[in-house]
């Protein structure tokens, strides 16, 4: 008989195969035969409630459902289990994604119940036509958990069934005259005029509606997850969290500060595709196919039969899926441009924001009235309020772009200092996000950025390294941390993070200082609109992310070498050899990445003539058929793809020459089209 090992040696009673040892799963921190597990995926908590309703109006529990239940239950233990991971441990964060995963294709399963008729059957008579119906479901939808749980359907449903008194409806018209206004827009709309004044009357009654202390982008906002909760949560496993889910006949009200002034360009080629990535289909898809293992380990859901529709499953998801999207990279002008204006935002006006924030702070009055002065470097910015007060979206650009509110103009500041960090560092938003005062390592050989890597971790461990970091960078990360530090000593609650922005004290009581999370696509959105950013021949604007700037700095880098005139590259040029930041760039941009950066700037060469790229052209029009009159016509995005082509197969290649010069180690990028690939085309 084996005896049971320490906690701390749990890893071993893994490979201990027995039926029983699904019971274990080291995130679980109570016994296998409880209703209501508590599960602990490093700092994240959570519950798995197994208390559902199914078809016959039984709950899971009950002892008739016991062999369902039992056989769930084992099937998530088995999802970290080494027969499910091939002996590797997971991380915590790699656990939770694969239980959160499980739980989806579980759900699917119980809220369609009656179909499936769980209650007598169980899983054992689900048919391949079913699991093939599943995955083209799971396929269906750009966000896989609208497919699953279809939210927005089921709350109109629901909504439309619900019922109110006409007294009810003329006492909330009589307090609350915003919820019954909006009703212009008829295009689209899921429900009669009177039909949407019983909703919205009987969610505001009911408590479905965000508090006045709550800060949404709607003056009323439903509270998605407890209105799921109530029409779907008795049925399901997994939490309902769809805050991203647009309710647009029942979130009524926008508040303007929240908004973005144009529709963004995409940051991805595949934005625009409302299919599922395939990556994240195949995702559930393995889940699914665990349970081939879960069948030879006795733990019976789905049956051989059913899972053989897995077998084409490949096909179907490249027919029904979408391929991985690729960012796009920024045009060279608005990649320059928003450096630019950033650096120039920052050393203008970024030690005055923080320090006059930090004086209103230490008066503890009320910042809405500005308290002390305005200094004249600020007033002459234009800022004359602490906050807008624009009640239409046309006014509160006018006001933005005017700089007359300080807490826009502190956004814009965390904008353009993500902005410089970002581009020169080339690191991801997760990286950025956690960065603290401690990050910042000042030593006799320059500063360092001290951080986790996003993505090199081995279980629980990620690498810790160290990074150059420019002056220019430190010293504004250094400004941020100061405000948090500051702000925190003072007695108000602050974030430690170096990008946590000042409270924005919207409500009529204090606390009024005091900073909270990073808040990245804020800091961005604000920035862009101020500075007015180009847009694209539809009229969307270029609203930066962080996954875009980590590849300027490699074009800035690559244009530089080809055009030259990059003034903003002496903030990091001016201290380290070339040679040296290429090597970087090479180390931070991937391969497939770095590629389309070079035939980006190759594409933009070729269309100014420039000499550079002259036998790159000739030999591009004499491989596709096609003359340079052509090669200029041709939309941008083919351009750039047929030199990627070229780049990938070796027949060319774009790499810089390092040189002596008068002012020490100088470089130029090549564009070179091999010989015998020109002779062979």
């Amino acid at each position: 008989m084996l005896r049971d090992l320490p906690k701390e040696l749990w890893f071993i009673s893994q490979f201990r195969r027995s039926y029983g040892n699904f019971e274990e799963a080291p995130w679980r921190e109570n016994g296998f035969e409880e209703d209501v597990w508590h599960c602990k995926f490093g700092e994240v908590r959570m519950d798995i409630d197994f208390r559902v309703v199914l078809d016959d109006g039984s709950l899971l529990t009950a002892p008739s459902n016991r062999g369902l239940l039992d056989a769930f239950k084992r099937f998530l233990c088995l999802q970290t289990h080494p027969a499910r991971t091939g002996g590797r441990a997971a991380s915590a964060k790699t656990a939770r994604q694969r239980i959160a995963l499980t739980l989806h294709i579980l759900d699917y399963f119980l809220l369609r119940a009656e179909s499936f008729e769980l209650s007598r059957r169980a899983l054992a008579f689900v048919t391949a036509d079913d699991v093939t119906k599943l995955v083209e479901t799971l396929a269906s939808k750009n966000r896989i958990k609208d497919a699953i749980y279809e939210p927005k359907k089921r709350i109109v449903q629901f909504l439309r069934n619900v019922r109110v008194s006409h007294a009810d409806i003329f006492e909330t018209k009589r307090s609350h005259p915003e919820l019954f206004s909006l009703f212009h827009n008829r295009e689209g709309c899921s429900m009669s005029v009177q039909q949407l004044r019983v909703a919205r009357t009987w969610l505001h009654r009911n408590g479905y509606y965000y508090g006045q202390k709550k800060v949404t982008d709607f003056s009323y906002r439903v509270v998605r997850t407890t209105l799921l909760e109530t029409i779907i949560g008795h049925r399901v496993l997994s939490g309902l969290k769809f805050d991203g889910l647009t309710l647009e006949d029942f979130d009524v009200s926008p508040v303007q500060r929240f908004q973005r002034e144009k529709e963004a360009v995409p940051v991805s080629n595949a934005d625009e595709d409302e299919r599922a990535g395939a990556e994240f289909v195949s995702a559930y898809v393995s889940v699914l196919e665990s349970m081939r293992v879960a069948r030879k380990n006795g733990i019976p859901l789905l049956t051989d039969e059913a899972l053989a529709a897995l077998d084409e499953s490949e096909e179907l998801r490249q027919y029904r899926t979408k391929n991985k999207g690729r960012f796009t990279t920024l045009p060279f002008e608005v990649a320059n441009s928003i450096l630019s204006h950033a650096i120039e935002f920052y050393y203008e006006y970024g030690t005055e924001l923080v320090e006059y924030y930090l004086a209103l702070a230490k008066t503890a009055d009320d910042i809405r009235t500005l308290p002390i002065e305005v200094p004249p470097k600020l007033k002459k910015l234009g800022i004359e309020a602490w906050r807008t007060t624009a009640s239409t979206p046309e006014q509160f650009f006018i006001e933005l772009r005017r700089g007359s509110n300080l807490l826009n103009m502190l956004e814009v500041l965390y904008g353009a200092i993500l902005i410089i960090v970002n581009t020169l560092m080339a690191r991801r938003k997760s990286e950025l996000e956690r960065l603290t005062r401690k990050s910042i390592v000042d030593s006799p050989a320059g500063y360092f950025l001290a951080f986790d890597l996003g993505k090199a971790n081995v279980g629980e461990h990620r690498s810790h390294v160290l990074r150059p970091l420019p002056d220019i960078a430190a010293e504004a990360l250094q400004l941020l941390g100061r405000l948090t530090a500051e702000v925190g000593e003072l007695g108000y609650q602050s974030s430690p993070y170096l990008f946590a922005a000042p409270y924005s004290a919207w409500h009529q009581y204090p606390p009024f200082y005091g900073t909270v999370e990073p808040d990245f696509e804020r800091y961005f959105d604000r920035f862009c609109d101020y500075f007015q950013v180009a847009t694209d021949e539809k009229g969307r604007r270029f609203y930066v992310r962080s996954h875009l700037l980590r590849r300027n700095f490699a074009m800035l880098f690559i244009w530089h070498g080809s055009f030259g005139g990059i003034e903003v590259l002496r903030y990091f040029l001016g201290h380290i050899r070339p040679s040296h930041t290429y090597r970087y760039v090479t180390e931070t941009i991937p391969g497939k990445a770095l590629r389309g950066i070079k035939a980006t700037v190759a594409s933009d060469l070729m269309r100014a003539n420039h000499t550079a790229t002259q036998d790159l052209a000739a030999f591009l029009c004499q491989r596709y058929g096609i003359t340079l009159d052509d090669l200029h016509i041709l939309p941008e995005r083919d351009v750039i793809a047929h030199v990627e082509e070229l780049l990938e197969s070796g027949e060319a290649e774009v790499e810089p020459e390092f040189f002596d010069g008068p002012d020490g180690e100088q470089y130029r990028f090549v564009y070179k089209v091999h010989e015998n690939c020109r002779k062979a085309a």
